[in-house]
């Protein structure tokens, strides 16, 4: 293994420095920009996805049914600290594109700095929490007894990884700076040291569910640290100034604003997970916490695909919306529409037609015939959803890269919050269960028939003259 990362770094880092050279955000087709931008980020964001796959099925296959659970309920941690590195990252990769778009690259500089020193700050403050806390943040969860036990022993070790793993944010930089291939290329990396991790851990060295979070932490560490490399040692085109990584008011402030509505996306997201789960445990008991988990673990590629596009194109609108080439940036948005549409039309034939066989993946049919059955109706019944969520996602990194700041976070509560939480409480009290999984389909196809009349209100000449 130590061979194959070896010459996987080789590849990965001898053409970097030319690669940021080969296209212009100003003069070349929105077409030809997504496939370069989009393409690298959805690979990435797929490749994410498939080793949390990865991850879930061998947790099902090696600690079972409750180690399953146990992640799942887990989930929303990961959800709210990647919030972070998106309110910093994403924040940071707008600002970045956006003052290379209006040629201030010394500003892009100082927006780099302070990202860094504002993940350095919080970094801290959340390790420190998470480490005093995680044992009763799950017990509010709803997590009890072995589940609560299985669940620590996962999250602690995430824990301990805290202080690299918030520096994922510096992909979302490196793409705005016009490098959208490193990123994705060092998520391939990380995915086969936790693939192959996992095995060691989890069937050589019988480590369960420790192992796991284990393989996950080596993995994002290891991705984190070549980022790391890519700006000290100077090839990248935002240069990184040890004098500017300390925190000023009128860059910081900017950062979190635009970084906010991702921001919020995720903590809300969270909340909505922790919200379902203990309606699921109310009615299902861990097998039904144990089916949401597969549907996460599937719904992941298809939401990576959404997430991928919309943080991939951002680069492309900021830069040529700082440039006031606002044809570009209306173009930008409906090609990534498209893209994502089609995409989710194939998830919802996949979902519908093979249940079943996908829930097998992740659990043994001997002994777990109710968490199959409770699987099968959540994943048809929440495939249907796919195409609404794809849209409102890609919808609000759009406001985001404009720096329409309220319009993108009132998108971003909208689907997880302002209606999904009421729509699930009122169908789980009249449908049980399957009012939970129905609560998908309602609230976000409502959610992206709002955001596409806010995108049809908000023309882009009338954000020009308000921001």
């Amino acid at each position: 293994m130590t061979h194959l990362i070896a010459k996987l770094k080789h590849t990965f880092f001898s053409k970097s420095k030319k690669e940021t050279t080969k296209y212009s955000l100003k003069e070349d087709s929105v077409l030809k920009l997504l496939f370069i931008f989009v393409g690298p980020a959805v690979l990435g964001m797929l490749i994410n996805a498939l080793y949390n796959f990865v991850d879930r099925i061998f947790v099902g296959q090696f600690v079972g049914v409750e180690g399953l659970s146990a992640v799942t309920m887990v989930f929303p941690v990961n959800l709210f600290q990647y919030g972070f590195v998106l309110l910093f990252g994403s924040g940071a990769g707008v600002l970045i594109a956006k003052y290379l778009g209006e040629s201030k690259p010394e500003k892009a500089e100082e927006v780099l700095g302070n990202a860094i020193a504002g993940l350095f700050l919080i970094m801290l403050l959340f390790t420190s929490a998470g480490l005093l806390f995680y044992k009763p943040m799950l017990g509010l969860f709803g997590a009890t007894e072995e589940l609560l036990n299985l669940s620590a022993d996962y999250l602690l070790v995430l824990i301990l990884g805290f202080p690299l793993s918030f520096f994922l944010a510096l992909e979302f930089t490196c793409r705005a700076e016009g490098n959208p291939k490193l990123p994705a290329k060092l998520v391939v990396l990380s995915c086969v040291i936790n693939v192959c991790l996992d095995y060691v851990f989890m069937k050589i060295f019988n480590l369960g569910i420790r192992g796991a979070a284990l393989a996950t932490l080596i993995a994002q560490a290891t991705n984190v640290l070549l980022l790391m490399r890519y700006y000290i040692s100077g090839k990248s085109v935002v240069k990184l100034t040890w004098n500017k990584i300390k925190l000023k008011k009128e860059i910081i402030i900017p950062i979190v604003m635009v970084g906010f509505a991702p921001f919020l996306m995720d903590l809300a997201i969270s909340f909505q997970n922790i919200f379902a789960n203990n309606l699921l445990l109310h009615s299902g008991g861990v097998d039904g916490v144990a089916a949401m988990g597969i549907l996460f673990g599937v719904n992941a590629f298809f939401m990576m695909i959404a997430l991928g596009t919309g943080d991939g194109m951002q680069p492309i609108v900021s830069f040529n919306f700082g440039a006031k080439l606002y044809a570009r940036s209306r173009k930008t948005l409906a090609l990534a529409l498209k893209i994502v549409s089609a995409v989710a039309l194939i998830g919802v034939v996949i979902l519908e037609v093979f249940p079943t066989q996908i829930t097998r993946i992740f659990v043994d049919a001997d002994g777990n015939q109710n968490v199959i059955r409770i699987a099968k109706i959540a994943l048809q019944i929440f495939a249907i959803t796919i195409p609404f969520y794809s849209v409102q996602i890609v919808v609000t990194r759009y406001f985001q890269a404009l720096q329409k700041n309220r319009v993108a976070t009132f998108l971003a509560l909208l689907r997880p919050i302002i209606l999904f939480v009421p729509m699930a409480y009122l169908l789980h009290n009249y449908y049980g269960l399957i009012g939970i999984w129905m609560a998908f389909p309602v609230s976000d196809s409502i959610g992206a028939l709002i955001s596409l009349g806010f995108v049809k209100r908000y023309t882009i000449h009338k954000l020009s003259m308000t921001n």
